[in-house]
């Protein structure tokens, strides 16, 4: 029996994104006119630079900084973040508030590490039912593998913040 291929769309939010796709997709849902606005920017010309259907343009230097910056300031840079770690082959890591940490939030990173875990290995076996693994199943595989690794990191990081502070 053939495994259905993703759709486009399904394997985006699956897989980490490319560089140009993390900046576009991060403009587009900061609003790209208001990062424009904000940076005295052409608004045309960063639409035309972010443009994921012209694969001869690109966003400058400049522009790839002031979206960084931007989404950076409104708690969105997760994306260009994961797009950066695909480039470089290292992991970022997202530290836990310390005003946050308190029993019900160790259980929760617990269980998010548990989440993820059981996230991989359906990805992996389903990516195994037809005897191999192709492209597509492996950038699942990569992005599953980035997010087990910040959940454990997570779950380490509110356990020693947890226990700095004195518990009733």
């Amino acid at each position: 029996m053939p495994i259905p291929r993703m759709s486009r769309i399904e394997l985006a939010q699956k897989i980490l994104p490319d560089l140009k796709t993390a900046l576009s997709m991060t403009a587009k849902r900061q609003g790209l006119k208001k990062i424009a606005a904000t940076y005295d920017l052409h608004p045309q010309q960063l639409y035309n630079n972010l443009n994921l259907n012209d694969s001869e343009r690109n966003p400058t230097l400049q522009q790839f900084e002031l979206i960084t910056e931007y989404a950076r300031d409104h708690g969105d840079l997760d994306q260009i973040l994961d797009a950066l770690a695909l480039i470089t082959g290292c992991v970022w890591l997202p530290m836990p508030a310390e005003e946050d940490v308190g029993k019900t939030e160790l259980f929760s990173e617990v269980a998010e590490l548990i989440t993820r875990v059981g996230k991989m290995t359906s990805n992996t076996r389903d990516a195994l039912v037809d005897g191999r693994v192709d492209a597509d199943e492996l950038a699942v595989l990569e992005k599953d593998l980035l997010r087990l690794v910040q959940a454990g990191f997570r779950l380490v990081e509110a356990a020693k913040l947890f226990s700095e502070v004195p518990h009733g």
